[in-house]
């Protein structure tokens, strides 16, 4: 993609998270049809013929456009990033701000070129320190115990907080402390096949952590992370959560629509919800970005914009949902000067208004 100096940075950045906000949309289109293709009353070789046309050539040439529509996002976004920093005004980006939504950063010093760091500075991340060898018990490995820091990768640290919420021995699992260097091995995924990163433990006090502030298992999945990504701190911001989940379990994900006006779906009931969370799928919705361009912002100041929530529980009746919000327990104040909580519950209505798309990750049970 060409550069694209002397747009408006903030335009720009809109753009590219409605762009990649909307190939997850695509994504979560091309499952419908999928479903209603598999599941049409027709049989016989017509029905075979077409159902395999549709996965081999149709399906794959959408999602194959959504995916590009996806990357082409998170490159105008990076554009505008790239614009913001050599303006000398890049901060790392307020609460609000982007899909992730960062915390504001603390004082301290810029990321810099290390080993293992990246050598793209992401804002002000503050000094390193040294996590040790980080707690792995259940208390620990929870979505209320995740604190997003000042990075825009709430598409991350959300799924992992699903994650977690269903299945703590599945992280568990997949990181290891390795006593003889200090040194943690994460387990990801790519195409299903199961990669390790071995990262050192420095970490930035500005990164994901605990809510206290103190480094934590999110810090060093949030390191190897950045290291299956790319090794650079900007590789892991402004995602699509479905890219977070097929990574951390190696299973496929789905996602829905929340927009009551698609033709072809309505949107899925809270008891839906409950039921995939029974079944032990991570579960994940997203507001939309409200930027202008496409669509308005979410309408309860509560919800942050543009950001990434894990779903925590639907209640027993089916009438509320709770949604948790990786910027930790306590929340923060957004962009708009309106106070964000850690947690939220919702009617269906409240839901459907505030949010966008809810996307599933494969059964952790």
């Amino acid at each position: 993609m060409s550069e694209m100096y002397g747009a408006d940075i903030a335009a720009l950045r809109t753009l590219g998270n409605a762009m990649a906000r909307h190939g997850d949309v695509l994504e979560a289109a091309v499952g419908r049809v999928t479903e209603a293709v598999t599941a049409a009353a027709w049989s016989g070789p017509d029905h075979d013929g077409f159902v395999d046309e549709w996965h081999t050539t149709h399906a794959a040439a959408l999602r194959a456009a959504a995916q590009d529509l996806m990357e082409a996002g998170r490159r105008v976004v990076e554009n505008a990033d790239d614009q913001e920093r050599t303006s000398e005004s890049y901060d790392g980006g307020g609460p609000g701000a982007g899909p992730s939504a960062p915390r504001p950063a603390p004082e301290g010093t810029d990321l810099s070129s290390s080993e293992g760091q990246g050598d793209k500075a992401v804002g002000d991340l503050g000094d390193l320190e040294d996590a040790g060898e980080v707690p792995l018990d259940d208390q620990a490995i929870d979505a209320s115990e995740i604190d997003q820091g000042s990075l825009a990768d709430c598409w991350f640290l959300a799924s992992a907080g699903a994650i977690a919420e269903q299945n703590p021995e599945w992280i568990q699992d997949h990181i290891k402390y390795n006593a003889e260097d200090g040194t943690h091995t994460v387990t990801f995924y790519e195409d299903g096949e199961p990669v390790e990163i071995t990262v050192d433990s420095n970490v930035y006090e500005g990164a994901a952590g605990d809510p206290s502030g103190d480094p934590s298992w999110i810090s060093i999945y949030e390191k190897a992370a950045v290291e299956f990504l790319g090794g650079e701190y900007d590789d892991i911001e402004y995602d699509n959560p479905a890219r977070a989940l097929e990574m951390m379990t190696g299973k496929d994900t789905s996602s829905d629509s929340l927009d009551p006006t698609w033709p072809w779906q309505d949107p899925p009931s809270l008891e839906s919800i409950g039921e995939r969370l029974e079944n032990g799928e991570p579960v994940v919705a997203s507001s939309p970005d409200g930027g202008g361009w496409f669509g308005d912002p979410p309408p309860d100041k509560e919800v942050v914009n543009n950001h990434v929530y894990t779903v925590e529980s639907v209640s027993e009746d089916g009438k509320t949902i709770t949604l948790v919000n990786p910027w930790g327990p306590g929340g923060g104040t957004g962009s708009d000067g309106e106070t964000k909580p850690g947690t939220i519950t919702m009617t269906a209505d409240e839901f459907y208004e505030n949010f966008e798309t809810v996307t599933y990750g494969g059964s952790m049970s």
